[in-house]
């Protein structure tokens, strides 16, 4: 009978049910015997064979009961045409591939060339086998040595089959690798869980001179253990024999959300913080207790006190040690509040961490600065610790003293200290910019082209009055955050005067909108039109904001109001009594949108596309738009992003330019 499922031509004896019972040949379309196999109840079971086309035995081996088990050994043909070892992966020169099952699991394979010689993936001979090593255990070239895998434990030995590792339940939610020396003793032990960061216990043994990272030469091991891959509880640090050095608790992990509720990092001035950190210590929240600690060497003006009580619930490293894992801090770009911490509890240059911590704090978190200043305290000679204070006063409006950081930067980094300042010229830069002072480049095509504005006085007169409402809450937020340090050259313009009645409501609604019936993609499966709804949002976000997103949300409505104004016919920024259109408003409008695209393809492609297409670049603030700092890019474009919105508005019936589809179009 034929086969279709084999593509074959099967001959076997089959009881009435169909069942298949005995021996089971199966030939080629040319009668050439294909394989031999026997069944049992329909399950093979027994030993089978392939053959190559000339009847040389092609694979050979054994199934029990329906799985194949034990060695099934695969032949290269001598004659062109024959079955392949496998369909892939042959390395070159293999002759045989036996591959060894238990009870239908797959166990290892080696391949040998005509010599009966093992082979490795590229036709290299395999290392002899050393004495000792399990049977199963197969050389792996991707670790140079040989491995034995199960589900319940994974070995590996090197070369030589000295064993160096063993990975215990390898496949299962938490893992326990060990490490070995020369000798077999255990040099690591520890476990990890499917995120492969460190969880449950750990021991580590430092077996060579030189090799503890500790400031103290009798540790030789440490116990401890880990949750969520943070060092946690009680660690023993012990020497050669195995007694005990000291031991420090390094209390709970810091979990996210836990900065929130940490008194030692609520904005709380004045408090007895060393009281505070020893609270915290007797509660086993020593990570906290080190922050609070820090801010009370701040308060007093004396590093000894940190230093005193760091040195109670730190095990020290080595000076170089310390000094690498507070570089590796500074030069991080994923750590976290947990990783900040866990380094310093554990060690790590305290500078660099309390740095690091301020840095990775969310948002205008208050004690960050407390926190620089508690780095600059332990290490005033670090002159880069003033970078990160400088980002900080930036944050907060403190232009005058982020300046003066640049010039202490600029001892250990001119181009630094260049950055810091050509950001704040570009960030705090005033409002005198206006659209009829830019020259609007001429375009033929638009010759004669009259914009028909889409809405009349009073609605333009409304859009004023939400710029101006928002810049009103920006500049007061700016001042909040900002106090005595808000400079009135980039200060948003106070704009009063546009708001005769007052605020503005800012609206935030979905509103449907009439369907458009000749989109095919705008009818539903009942043929009737779907309604459109469109997303509005006026108001302006300013809690847990900072000054230069404030600003840059600041410049992008004046921008916007200073298109609109001069678009109906003024002069200034003022309040309108009429409409009057520009001769040139078309071209300006093109104009706008150009370099919205183009800003656009500067984020997405870094400029390649439109240089492909010949699609000129332009100046913002004296600077060419493709060399442009990365920082500064996106408040480019959330400034033509919103004069692009309030053209199209204006030439439209929308509703108000803060509407998603203007802002997506």
């Amino acid at each position: 009978m034929w086969n279709p499922d084999a593509g074959k031509w099967e001959v076997s004896r089959k009881d009435a049910q169909g069942t298949r019972e005995g021996e089971c040949l199966l030939y080629r379309d040319d009668g050439t015997l294909y394989s031999r196999t026997r069944f049992v109840a329909g399950l093979q079971d027994g030993p089978f064979f392939v053959y190559h086309p000339d009847g040389a035995v092609a694979r050979e081996g054994r199934y029990v009961a329906g799985r194949v088990d034990g060695t099934v050994t695969a032949y290269a043909s001598a004659e062109p045409g024959g079955e392949m070892i496998r369909k892939c992966c042959v390395p070159p020169g293999a002759a045989r591939l036996c591959e060894r099952y238990r009870e239908g699991e797959f166990l290892l394979e080696v391949f040998y060339d005509r010599e009966g010689r093992a082979i490795l993936s590229d036709g290299r001979l395999c290392p002899a086998r050393p004495d000792g090593l399990p049977e199963l255990a197969q050389f792996d070239e991707s670790r140079g040595g040989w491995a034995l895998r199960s589900r319940e434990l994974d070995r590996f030995w090197d070369e030589g089959g000295t064993l160096t590792d063993e990975v215990a339940n390898p496949r299962e939610e938490v893992r326990t690798e060990r490490s070995f020396d020369r000798s077999g003793r255990l040099l690591q032990e520890a476990s990890y869980g499917k995120d492969d960061r460190p969880h449950g216990p750990f021991y580590r043994r430092f077996s060579e001179a030189g090799s503890s990272p500790y400031a103290d030469p009798r540790i030789r091991q440490e116990r401890g253990a880990y949750e969520a891959g943070q060092a946690t509880g009680r660690w023993s640090f012990l020497d050669d024999e195995g007694a005990v050095v000291r031991t420090v608790d390094r209390g709970s992990a810091f979990l996210d959300g836990d900065d929130a509720r940490s008194p030692a990092l609520a904005d709380a001035a004045g408090g007895d913080w060393p009281a505070q950190a020893r609270a915290l210590a007797a509660e086993s929240r020593v990570r906290e207790a080190l922050v609070a600690a820090a801010r009370g060497a701040v308060a007093a003006g004396d590093r000894a006190l940190f230093e005193q009580f760091r040195t109670e619930h730190v095990a020290a490293l080595a000076p170089e040690r310390e000094a690498q894992w507070g570089e590796a801090l500074s030069q991080s770009t994923d750590a976290s509040v947990a990783s900040v911490l866990d380094a310093l509890i554990c060690g790590a240059d305290a500078a660099a961490a309390l740095r690091a911590l301020a840095s990775v704090l969310p948002g205008l978190h208050p004690v960050a600065t407390e926190l620089v200043e508690a780095s600059l305290l332990l290490a005033p000679q670090r002159r880069m610790t003033h970078l990160t204070r400088a980002l900080l006063r930036f944050q907060r409006g403190a232009v005058a003293g982020a300046l003066a950081d640049a010039d202490v930067v600029a001892g250990d980094s001119p181009e630094a200290a260049d950055s810091l300042r050509s950001y704040a010229a570009l960030v705090f830069r005033g409002y005198d910019d206006w659209p009829g002072r830019q020259p609007i480049p001429p375009d033929p095509a638009l010759d004669g082209v009259a914009i028909e504005i889409g809405h009349d006085i009073d609605d333009v007169r409304h859009v004023v009055g939400v710029y101006a409402t928002r810049l009103t809450r920006a500049r007061d937020a700016i001042r909040a955050l900002a106090g005595t340090d808000a400079a009135t050259p980039w200060l948003p313009p106070d704009v009063s005067h546009l708001l005769p009645s007052g605020a503005v409501d800012l609206r935030r609604e979905t509103v449907e909108c009439e369907p458009d019936e000749s989109d095919p993609a705008a009818v539903d499966g009942s043929g009737e039109p779907t309604p459109e709804t469109v997303e509005i949002d006026e108001r302006l976000v300013t809690d847990g904001v900072s000054v230069p997103v404030l600003l840059g949300t600041a410049h992008a409505d004046w921008a916007a109001l200073s298109w609109l104004c001069w678009g109906v016919g003024l002069d200034r920024v003022a309040l309108p009594g009429e409409v009057a259109v520009p001769a040139d408003l078309a071209p300006a409008m093109q104009m706008i949108v150009r370099r919205t695209w183009r800003i656009k393809d500067r984020m997405s492609t870094g400029g390649l596309l439109a240089r492909s297409q010949g699609v000129p670049g332009f100046d913002w603030q004296g600077i060419d738009i493709d060399a442009l700092p990365p920082h500064l890019i996106d408040t480019v474009a959330s400034e033509y992003l919103a004069v692009r919105s309030m053209f199209l508005w204006l030439a439209s019936d929308a509703l108000t330019p803060f509407q998603d589809d203007l802002r997506d179009a």
